[in-house]
């Protein structure tokens, strides 16, 4: 699922993050689930977090060219 920003106050929508947090918390039983599902937890945060930088750098971007 991708990281989708909420246009009307320009934040990440974390929800992604949250459904695989609940996942891991709710559906794994064995240790190697518990660990497939950290991992797509970690990767949804780092693409949040990634999604993030590159927004700010576009906005960064979008000054110094008004400037």
């Amino acid at each position: 699922m991708p990281v989708q920003t909420k246009p009307e106050n320009h934040t990440l929508d974390l929800t992604s993050i949250g459904d695989a947090a609940q996942e891991l918390f709710a559906t794994a039983a064995t240790p190697e689930e518990v660990a497939a599902l950290r991992d797509e937890l970690l990767r949804r945060v780092a693409e949040c977090a990634n999604a993030a930088r590159r927004e700010i750098a576009e906005e960064a971007e979008r000054k110094n060219l008004g400037e």
